[in-house]
């Protein structure tokens, strides 16, 4: 009588000698199928979960990489190195507070575990925890004082909180232990506030020497000389940064320098290679009506005149008793105060990378039903104009939201939005006005670093319920307010694309 063959319980020496040598070697695709087939056939393995985590995180397969890690959690919640693998995935996946919480249990498990202490101190960062990331940091340099990362996220850190003799020590430290051209930026934010311009502006220096192609810090540069009125030398950063991709700094640059006749030029040139710009489009609309003369670059010319508005009111029965849940289920949406890189000061605002209308549900699908509708009669009412804004309209929805919440004396500083086509606000608290407009959303033509006393600008003043759209490239700011209550507010961009 034939035998029948015995059935492995876990995979063989061969199959995970194959499996780390390829994970190893950065042979990652046969490393994914290897892992896949052993996870197939021994469902209970751990280990090859976790491989298989890591591996689908290196092939850029997060989500998957996600459901691996937690699989492989599971069968062993005590792995130090699963529950890291795991705080990865949902950091990469913008689940900010679920990567807190497993770095914390990996570090739980093994307190030494340097790299989870850092990638710790990324999260809290970007969660607005500051003093506790500058922690993280510090408990990764104690366990490896050459780590030069940690060294340097703990400058930028530092710096953030204010404290900036710290953060120079930090970044020094870094720098001292490989010059790194992020290091060497983020080291001249730290000079130019201390109010040490020529090493501001030496740092930036050694940081586009170590890499020509650095944009933020060709615009840290070109801003700190602009700002010294040193517009020539700004030139030819701005110049360089054209190169690189940036196609409006120059402008601004010229409009300082009074040299009209070349903006006019260049804009020309603009508009057959780069007719999209929302931040040239700004620029082009502000000279065309300081000059009294049009530009050739035709995205949106006169955006004032594009402003639209409309009310909740006018879609809901009970418009009230719907923003009263619509702000019950917003107060759910994880959000932070004064976000870094943000124009919120005095306020809360959504989590950098949430997008309120990415999957929404409940009073949130119900909002970007209602925004997509109105974006439906905004298109009839301008669908005869000749701009490019109406022309080349995006043809789907594609939407990112998020809110903000301000405080007494809460404001958003004058800024446009670079990446969207037309953007929007949707008021589900307001504030009195005070016969001082508070609380109102100003739009202007003038730019951050170009102004004229003469351009035009409009208020409004908002009621509850307020729907106002408007073209992504028309600067806008809230004005601060005196009232001790919250203005509460839903912002969103319709993209020219999927994004």
């Amino acid at each position: 009588m034939k035998k029948k063959p015995v059935k492995l319980l876990e995979p063989s020496q061969q199959q995970l000698n194959l499996l780390l040598k390829y994970y190893q070697t950065k042979q990652y695709d046969n490393a994914e199928k290897i892992a896949v087939s052993i996870t197939e056939e021994f469902p209970k393995h751990q280990f090859s979960w976790k491989v298989l985590a890591a591996t689908l995180k290196q092939n850029g397969k997060i989500s998957e990489s996600l459901v691996a890690g937690q699989k492989s959690v599971q069968l062993n919640p005590q792995d130090a190195e699963a529950q890291f693998n795991l705080g990865i995935a949902m950091q990469e996946l913008g689940r900010l507070d679920e990567a807190e919480e497993s770095y914390k249990k990996a570090i739980t498990l093994k307190p030494d575990f340097i790299v989870a202490h850092s990638n710790l101190g990324v999260v809290l960062k970007e969660l607005g925890k500051l003093d506790e990331a500058a922690a993280s940091y510090k408990k990764a340099i104690t366990l490896k004082p050459d780590f030069i990362v940690a060294h340097s996220n703990l400058g930028v850190v530092l710096k953030e909180l204010g404290k900036l003799d710290e953060a120079e020590i930090s970044l020094r430290q870094a720098i001292k232990l490989k010059p790194d051209y992020k290091a060497y930026n983020n080291l001249g934010i730290v000079m130019e506030e201390l109010g040490r311009l020529d090493e501001a502006e030496e740092s930036y220096k050694k940081a586009i020497t170590l890499k020509p192609d650095f944009k933020e810090a060709i615009n840290n540069r070109w801003l700190l000389l602009f700002n010294q009125k040193k517009f020539e030398d700004a030139l030819l950063d701005a110049d360089l940064y054209v190169s690189k991709g940036s196609r409006q700094l120059d402008l601004t640059t010229l409009y300082a320098l009074g040299r009209i006749d070349e903006i006019y030029k260049r804009l020309e040139v603009r508009s057959k290679i780069d007719s999209e710009n929302i931040s040239i489009a700004a620029f082009a609309s502000f000279i065309s009506e300081v000059e009294k003369k049009d530009t050739a670059y035709n995205f949106c010319p006169n955006p004032i005149d594009f402003i639209h508005h409309a009310n909740l009111s006018t879609h809901i029965n009970d418009s009230n008793n719907y923003i009263a849940e619509l702000i019950n289920e917003l107060d759910s949406v994880k959000k932070i105060w004064q976000p870094s890189k943000k124009t919120t000061v005095g306020g809360f605002q959504t989590l950098t990378g949430v997008n309120l209308f990415k999957s929404p549900s409940g009073k949130i699908k119900q909002l970007k039903s209602i925004i997509i509708n109105e974006l439906d009669v905004y298109y009839k009412k301008y669908n005869q104009k000749s701009c490019t804004y109406i022309k080349k309209w995006p043809s789907q929805n594609h939407l990112n939201a998020w809110y903000v919440v301000l405080k007494k004396q809460g404001y958003q500083n004058p800024h446009i939005h670079p990446g969207g086509w037309l953007s929007g606000v949707i008021y589900l608290k307001v504030v009195p006005s005070l016969d001082k407009n508070e609380g109102a959303i100003e739009f202007s033509l003038n730019g951050e670093y170009y102004s004229n006393d003469n351009s035009s600008k409009l208020i409004h003043q908002p009621k509850l319920g307020d729907i106002v759209f408007f073209p992504s490239s028309l600067h806008h700011r809230t004005i601060p307010f005196s009232t001790n209550t919250d203005r509460i507010i839903v912002s969103f961009d319709l993209k020219p694309k999927q994004f």
